[in-house]
């Protein structure tokens, strides 16, 4: 009697995080939490949160897709970190670090004259090495302290959109 055979199951790839040996791998891509589809204060705040876990995810990966896919076309935060993070991880370059850890967001949910959203965000980033193909450093910026931003976001179509994040000063 035959017996049938199984074909092996794939383990799931397991997430490797950058080090000075080589670019992360298997890194996770950001899922949009439900919440942050809503049309709430709730809804806003869960769509910032996600919009910094893209971001983090674009300086661990090199791409920027997940970010600028919920990003405004004229948000110049947005364009400057793709433009910055995308080609850095060419010709086997990669970056340890950057992942963003978000450590309080505020929205009082009120609209502005225009119809958009404000949310301050305090936000810290894991420290940032650049290293290239050969497997020297570029460049560590260290780490940095936190620091407040500005998301200003419109809610059409049934999703939030980033128009533009902007760093608080003071």
């Amino acid at each position: 009697m035959l017996t049938p055979t199984v074909p092996p199951t794939a383990s799931p790839a397991v997430y490797k995080p950058a080090t000075d040996q080589g670019p992360a791998e298997n890194v996770p891509v950001p899922v949009l939490p439900d919440k942050a589809k809503e049309f709430s204060k709730e809804g806003l705040i869960a769509f910032a949160e996600y919009w910094y876990s893209t971001l983090g995810y674009a300086f661990e990966t090199g791409d920027p897709e997940p970010m600028m896919a919920i990003s405004g076309p004229d948000c110049l935060t947005c364009e400057a970190m793709s433009s910055a993070v995308g080609p850095w991880h060419a010709d086997g370059r990669w970056i340890v670090g950057g992942q963003m850890r978000v450590l309080s967001m505020n929205a009082s949910f009120e609209p502005l004259q225009n119809g958009e959203y404000e949310v301050v965000a305090l936000v810290r980033q894991a420290h940032l090495k650049f290293y290239r193909g050969d497997k020297t450093l570029s460049d560590d910026r260290g780490q940095k302290p936190s620091v407040a931003d500005l998301m200003t976001a419109f809610y059409e179509s049934g999703q939030w959109i980033a128009l533009d994040v902007s760093r608080l000063k003071g």
